[in-house]
């Protein structure tokens, strides 16, 4: 996978911008107006959700999303490695640890939907285990270049202690081993957070990316991308 030339128009939101993520208030507002026509979306059949969380966050973070998708019917679950601290390598080996686990004792496939980090972690747990995972659902997640295109770019790596360009090539060399399973990337050019640019996927072979009105936070809480994530989800 060749670094394209585009990524250096990427735009990167600034650390100031991120105040503007207090608006994510509106969306979780909004959420509790909708919730009575939400809840009519097509219904799931107990199918197993594991929901990741995004930097910094754990579990507590996403229970919206997942008090919404037993509400459908569905069985979501969090991921259960706690606070995501972004050692990308170590929560990926302990993650598919646990889905193959899964996978062993109940012989049951399972679908993930993650937010911002979460969502790039559930990308390449579906990458390793195709034959596990039938669908996975991303958040603003910075699917190209990673952290790279962040607001919080030197952060991330003075406390991963880690090369970011390095961390980019090493990326893109993961879809050298393509994802084939169906990808639904959901992402916001009012994020605040993440580069919107670098949440879209144009390499894999079945990814269909969709462009929302949400800060970053707000889209943990967020009408339109909880009847997308319904849609996407009763989809065969």
């Amino acid at each position: 996978m060749i670094r394209s030339k585009e990524r250096d128009s990427f735009f990167i939101p600034s650390k100031i911008q991120m105040a503007r993520e207090v608006m994510g208030i509106v969306d979780a507002a909004k959420l509790v107006f909708h919730l009575p026509e939400l809840l009519k979306k097509p219904k799931g059949n107990g199918e197993r959700i594991i929901v990741l969380p995004g930097f910094a966050t754990d579990d507590i973070f996403m229970l919206p999303l997942r008090s919404y998708l037993q509400n459908l019917g569905y069985a979501p679950e969090g991921w259960g490695l706690g606070h995501n601290h972004g050692d990308v390598p170590v929560i990926l080996d302990l993650f598919n640890e646990k889905i193959r686990k899964i996978y062993a004792e109940t012989k049951e496939s399972i679908i993930l939907i993650g937010w911002s980090l979460g969502g790039y972690i559930a990308r390449e747990s579906a990458r390793d285990n195709q034959n596990i995972v039938t669908k996975v659902i991303t958040l603003g997640s910075p699917v190209i270049g990673g952290p790279k295109y962040t607001s919080i770019a030197d952060i991330y790596s003075k406390k991963q202690k880690i090369d970011i360009d390095q961390l980019e090539k090493e990326i893109d060399e993961r879809f050298e081993n393509p994802i084939n399973i169906p990808i639904y990337s959901i992402y916001s050019k009012e994020d605040n957070v993440v580069s919107w640019q670098a949440c879209i996927d144009s390499y894999s072979p079945n990814v269909t990316n969709y462009e929302v009105d949400s800060t970053h936070i707000g889209l943990i809480v967020n009408s339109e991308v909880y009847g997308l994530i319904a849609k996407y989800l009763s989809e065969k």
